[in-house]
């Protein structure tokens, strides 16, 4: 059950990192300023991932995404981003006091108080109208910030581009996250987390991501001549900047 629930995951969570340099204000678009060492030894087993992952995409995810858009409010689509965002907070807060950034971990956890109850549970952004603002952690940054270097280029099926040690961070993450991997039974009966629970949100996760990125990886699509190389700079450019500042 629990290995199910694992892959299970894995599939809905994709676009989660996908393209993840979009994610941040800074990378609106997928354009990089500067350079980035870029070590990638499995380059021939990455770019097939990539073709399986933009097949799955071109034929199926893009279509849920595109759906989604048209078929849901923005203001309801909004309310959903914000939600799943402030289910991030604790682990993002968890990781800004490992690299001790004390301010940072005050403004992370003060948005999770107040959106999760003034806010309803997430669904207002009523922190980020007080101007109460943050900039989100996660446990590869973490790793970063102690020196650890990128390792391998990876890109992973379903996921997206990462490195060994974001992906690593990744799966740190998910297992102390209490939406993310469901690893504790009590008595064998009673999961501290619905397994369905687990697979909603993972799913909304990733259709809310998708949609979010589908003017950038168009744009990817038509503009660049190596979609994977574009793509490969622009991570890794993202996640170097997310570790320094």
């Amino acid at each position: 059950m629990l290995l199910r629930s694992f892959f299970i995951l894995l599939l809905f969570s994709f676009s989660a990192q996908d393209y993840a340099f979009a994610q941040d204000d800074e990378f609106e678009t997928y354009e990089t300023s500067g350079e980035q060492e870029i070590y990638d030894p499995y380059e021939g087993l990455n770019r097939k991932v990539y073709a399986f992952n933009d097949t799955f995409d071109r034929y199926f995810f893009e279509h849920v995404a595109r759906t989604y858009r048209t078929g849901v409010p923005e203001d309801a689509r909004d309310a959903i981003h914000n939600f799943l965002n402030n289910l991030s907070l604790p682990v993002s807060a968890l990781n800004s006091m490992a690299q001790g950034r004390v301010h940072n971990t005050l403004a992370t956890l003060s948005n999770f108080l107040i959106n999760s109850t003034i806010g309803l549970v997430g669904i207002f952004d009523v922190a980020g109208q007080k101007g109460i603002f943050y900039r989100p952690q996660d446990f590869g940054q973490t790793l970063g910030y102690y020196g650890a270097g990128n390792g391998a280029y990876l890109m992973i099926p379903f996921l997206g581009p990462s490195t060994a040690r974001d992906f690593g961070g990744f799966l740190v993450d998910k297992a102390v996250s209490p939406v993310g991997l469901n690893l504790v039974e009590v008595g064998g009966k009673i999961k501290i987390v619905p397994t369905e629970y687990l697979i909603g949100t993972a799913a909304l996760s990733g259709v809310d991501t998708r949609e979010s990125l589908l003017d950038v990886i168009d744009d990817i699509r038509r503009d660049s001549f190596d979609p994977y190389a574009t793509i490969r700079s622009a991570y890794l450019q993202k996640r170097a900047n997310s570790i320094k500042n």
